[in-house]
């Protein structure tokens, strides 16, 4: 059981099971993972503290498992003594075709995550140049952007250019004479892409010193938390989730844990269906994760509670509600909850981290009561990561606080309630809108927050704040989660442009509802305006069935969704024309329910008709109609209790079933 690792030229089994269920390991020739902490950050201290070092400390423990993936049934393991073969061969590649370009230019690498990103990123700073970190998901305008910002000469991708010379890929993976390869010339700098979530692009230079002080922390945090350790039948296994391109991804995911030489877990694509098999399949132990995928997490489990009906969503609610209560609620979590998390990870998930944006309650208290303890955390890609929640009580954590800055970082909060953030770990030099400057002293963040006992709280963006007309400064990050209506996939705030101090509320809902249920939906969330009481401020509700969030966006960005609405490009529904709003909705519906069908039965859609029945008519057959049924289910969201899917055989059916239920 285990993996085997090697240090001074020792090979030994990691692992044995203590009485306590608590793994026991030899790590590194350290009798505890306490010791071996400490040996490998002594290591660390006593280096240059340069990407380099890093890179040497990194990949020392070479029989380690660095990465697995799926390849169709079988699991592929790649070690960390074998990564590092692959890192000098591309790095030889890389300078061949490199030629001419001066050392210390910047080289841009945008690719998926993956090892072939992990050996690339080294191969670039091995070969003497400094990796631009390419977030693949904007638009070639950003990018191109970034890219005469920080000079680059050339980047590495699977296809997309950039204007710079280009590197595909498949060129690095090409056999090459890596003997003559030192890394002597090694680079000591990188450049990350904010996510310009704040419309202004923003390029962070980080150098290994920085790293180094993001190391000293994840080290500080093994030693505080228990559960952040915690392995499963001898394995630690993190889900290579986030882009590392990103800070959160870059310093949480991969920095800090192949630091100590864990193992990453890579998906073959981002669907729901592929990270829930992954993770149970790799028994993964951490996924680490922005707000939106544990809201989908969320939002998918509650589906299929109330499948089993009624009285078991009741129970379930019930439950959900004591899960804070000292010693009840680990029972509950325990043995009441068992069945949810056979629906969703298994029961290998140890240790969970939320970053990246605002996380509502109800999602930190299902995941924390489901039994996979979840976090809240905060950084920035200026400062890097500086807080996360790190107690070992459910009903703290439920409470969304993202706890105390590291050892490195200080939070002081302004007079305005923004939060002002020092820290060694931030970043080096920052470019914005083509202006260079270097950080030192207090970083502004311009989140608001709120200290209780220690605890630092979120209560969202200062710039985002809606200034009202009767005096009152409403916070949209933390009323926009009260707004839950069904039908609803999520709102946003804004303020309005026609009426100074006022605002309106944007509901992003499905294309398939008809009039009178926009109507009803547009009425539950006035109704709901009027319980918080912001009525008197708001100056409309519109309904769009566009996505309030762009393919690259991880949470909300107001200032894109008011820019769409002024350019006119947010398609906008009209509730009260009703008749025509019913039958694009009725049209589009019918389309889309022909079309599982007809996968489902494989037949083409024009034999498929509206009443036709499904079994008497079609041919189907009950393995058919529950492969289409779990279709629907994944697509709609929403549930098909046992006795409802019975009388469901035709898409007129199952188009009215959908309209009252969505």
């Amino acid at each position: 059981m285990g993996e085997y690792i090697t240090a001074c030229g020792i090979s030994r089994k990691i692992c044995t099971q203590g009485p306590d269920g608590m793994l026991k390991e030899t790590l590194g020739g350290q009798p505890s993972i306490r010791k071996y902490v400490a040996h490998k950050i002594a290591q660390l201290e006593n280096s240059d503290r340069d990407m380099r070092s890093l890179f040497r400390l990194m990949f020392s423990e070479k029989e380690n498992v660095l990465a697995e993936s799926t390849d169709g049934y079988k699991i592929r393991s790649l070690t960390y003594g074998e990564s590092l073969e692959n890192v000098r061969r591309k790095t030889a590649r890389l300078a061949a075709l490199l030629g001419g370009v001066p050392r210390g230019s910047v080289v841009g690498l945008c690719l998926a995550n993956s090892p072939d990103w992990i050996e690339t990123f080294w191969a670039i700073l091995q070969a003497g140049y400094k990796p631009l970190l390419i977030n693949d998901r904007l638009d070639d305008g950003t990018i191109a952007d970034a890219c005469a910002a920080c000079g680059v000469k050339a980047a590495v991708s699977e296809g997309r250019q950039f204007g710079v010379r280009h590197i595909h890929l498949a060129q690095l993976l090409e056999d090459a004479d890596a003997s003559s390869v030192t890394d002597d010339r090694f680079e000591n700098e990188i450049f990350l892409m904010s996510s310009n979530s704040s419309q202004h692009l923003k390029i962070c230079g980080y150098t290994g010193e920085q790293f180094y002080h993001q190391i000293l922390d994840s080290a500080a945090i093994l030693r505080r938390s228990r559960a952040i350790k915690k392995h499963y039948k001898g394995r630690l296994k993190l889900l290579a989730l986030l882009p590392f391109c990103h800070i959160f991804g870059l310093a949480a995911v991969y920095i800090w844990f192949c630091f100590f030489s864990r193992t990453l877990v890579f998906l073959k694509d981002l669907s729901p269906d592929t990270i829930v098999n992954t993770v149970r399949k790799h028994r993964v132990t951490h996924i680490f994760a922005v707000p939106l995928f544990w809201e989908t997490v969320y939002k998918s489990a509650l589906v299929r509670i109330r499948e089993r009906g009624h009285r078991t969503y009741e129970k379930f609610l019930r439950g959900l509600k004591l899960c804070g209560v000292p010693l009840l609620g680990r029972l509950i979590t325990r043995f009441g909850f068992r069945e949810v998390r056979d629906n969703l990870f298994g029961e290998s998930v140890c240790f969970c981290i939320s970053g990246g944006g605002a996380i509502s309650a109800d999602v930190l208290r299902f995941v924390n009561a489901a039994g996979y303890p979840l976090s809240n955390g905060y950084g920035m890609t200026e400062i890097g990561i500086t807080s996360v929640e790190l107690s070992g009580s459910a009903r703290v954590r439920m409470r969304g606080s993202v706890g105390a800055p590291f050892a490195s970082a200080e939070y002081r909060i302004g007079d305005g309630g923004e939060l002002f953030v020092r820290t060694p770990a931030a970043a080096k030099e920052l470019f914005c809108d083509g202006a260079r400057t270097e950080q030192n002293g207090w970083f502004n963040t311009h989140d608001l927050f709120a200290v209780k006992r220690g605890r630092y709280y979120i209560q969202g963006r200062k710039d985002d704040l809606l200034v009202c007309s009767n005096g009152e400064n409403i916070n949209p990050d933390m009323t926009e989660q009260k707004f839950r209506a069904d039908g609803v996939q999520r709102v946003c705030l804004l303020p309005s442009p026609r009426q100074s101090g006022k605002i309106l509320l944007v509901a992003e809902v499905s294309k398939y509802l008809g009039g009178q249920r926009l109507v009803s939906i547009r009425n539950a969330l006035a109704l709901r305006a009027a319980q918080l009481g912001i009525a008197a401020v708001l100056a409309g509700i519109l309904l769009t069935d566009q996505s309030l969030l762009d393919a690259n966006d991880f949470k909300l960005v107001r200032k894109k969704i008011a820019a769409r609405l002024a350019e006119g490009t947010l398609g906008l529904l009209d509730p009260d024309d009703a008749d025509a709003a019913t039958e694009e909705a009725d049209r589009a519906l019918t389309k889309r329910l022909t079309e599982l069908f007809a996968k489902a039965l494989n037949r083409r859609e024009e034999e498929i008709g509206e009443n036709a029945h499904f079994f008497f008519d079609l041919g189907g057959n009950s393995l058919d109609y529950f492969a289409m049924i779990a279709s629907v289910q994944e697509e709609f969201g929403i549930s098909f209790p046992a006795t409802d899917k019975a009388g469901i055989t035709t898409i007129r059916q199952l188009k009215d079933y959908i309209q009252q239920n969505l």
